[in-house]
């Protein structure tokens, strides 16, 4: 038998680190061949006008086998061509590194999954269902697995027509210079549209979850999720806000109404406030699929990642707005694939999610790869998520 040096046995145990230098995609069962037909894909739809610039990365087995960008990092040439260690608004990327950050306090003790939120914010104590012009008692409390599941009766009010989400519109839930405590309370104050615990709604959640983490470990949210994951990973451009000094670095598109990477916020979103690269977030994604491991350090256990990454909906389906779709279940913070069949390509129990802007990203166990993606072109989000999946698991020859 073979003596593993001190090295190679730390190696063992401590999960990849992303290295800038590709490994050659052959080695870990992917098609450079097929790979190329990506490269083309992003020109040609950068050149179609559908998007400006667009970066994708990819590791599998540890290794990083594709790392690209394409494109301008704004609406004209004169921005510069877009690099993958370039910043974008990452939106609803935010919600599974607070999802992170709620499960280390759950593993700490601090907070229980079942505990109902009224326990953190007294406000959702007095939580109504709005039927049929009815303000109607909970049957049960929100809890704090509710948030991270999606199935706390609150909703967003950006997008839909229901009753509820008409008395989101009356409220700005966005305004950055709210303290969040006030956001949050306002969001008790709203109706929730389906009984706790019964139905999945894509929600403000992760905002209240956010706020929770706040008050739990006494520091505000910035603060705790630089201490706790960014700084330890390694992710030295993820923040609620960018520096001036890193504004060369801003991907600034066409597009208007994204938000401002440089306005001072009182109100820190749990749920949609970070900017990233992809070379941050492939830290993240891999901690997340070596089970809580990174660089030799373990940020959680493992059966709290397998907890996070399983399916947590049970026979729960989504309510009035399907974001699933039948493929997929949700675990606690992302996004499950229940199925290897239907479109848009996948394995069963790979885990996603994305941002408004057209950010996402995946990981998938089965073929031990990860796949990050960014552009900030919200009007094509959806098509190019698909276009990506299918390309990517295109060039695997295993």
């Amino acid at each position: 038998m073979r003596f593993l040096t001190f090295a190679a046995i730390l190696l063992l145990f401590s999960g990849p680190v992303i290295a800038e230098e590709t490994t050659p995609p052959e080695k870990v069962g992917l098609s450079s061949k097929h790979l190329e037909k990506i490269d083309q894909g992003l020109k040609d739809h950068i050149a179609e006008g559908k998007i400006n610039g667009a970066s994708l990365s990819i590791m599998r087995k540890g290794k990083l086998v594709y790392h690209k960008a394409f494109g301008t990092r704004g609406g004209d040439a004169a921005k510069g061509p877009l690099k993958v260690n370039d910043i974008h608004r990452i939106y609803s990327m935010t919600k599974p590194i607070t999802s992170v950050g709620i499960m280390m306090l759950v593993e700490k003790g601090k907070i229980n999954l079942n505990d109902p939120v009224s326990r953190y914010i007294p406000a959702f104590s007095r939580s109504k269902v709005l039927k049929q012009g009815q303000l109607l008692p909970v049957e049960k409390a929100i809890t704090i697995k509710d948030l991270l599941r999606h199935t706390s009766g609150i909703v967003y009010g950006f997008f839909g027509d229901t009753e509820a989400r008409t008395e989101y519109k009356k409220i700005n839930l966005y305004d950055i210079n709210k303290p969040t405590a006030q956001i949050i309370d306002e969001i008790a104050s709203l109706p929730l549209e389906h009984q706790p615990g019964t139905t999945w709604e894509y929600s403000h959640s992760t905002d209240v979850l956010g706020h929770i983490i706040e008050i739990v470990s006494g520091q505000k949210l910035d603060t705790y999720l630089s201490e706790k994951i960014l700084s330890p990973l390694g992710m030295k451009d993820t923040a609620f806000s960018v520096p001036l000094a890193k504004k060369n670095r801003v991907v600034e598109p066409t597009f208007q109404g994204l938000s401002d990477p440089f306005a001072d916020r009182n109100y820190l979103s749990g749920g949609g406030g970070l900017f990233s690269t992809s070379e941050d977030y492939l830290k993240f994604t891999s901690m997340m699929l070596n089970k809580g491991i990174y660089d030799g350090t373990r940020y959680l256990e493992e059966k709290t990642i397998e907890m996070m990454t399983s399916n947590q909906l049970g026979s729960i389906r989504p309510g009035n707005y399907d974001l699933l779709g039948k493929e997929n279940g949700f675990g606690l913070g992302v996004s499950i694939r229940l199925t290897k069949d239907g479109q848009p390509a996948g394995s069963k129990g790979d885990y996603w999610w994305g941002g408004y802007a057209g950010t996402y990203f995946w990981i998938d166990p089965q073929k031990e790869m990860i796949a990050v993606y960014m552009m900030q072109q919200p009007d094509q989000r959806r098509a190019m998520r698909s276009l990506i999946r299918n390309w990517v698991y295109a060039a695997l020859m295993d």
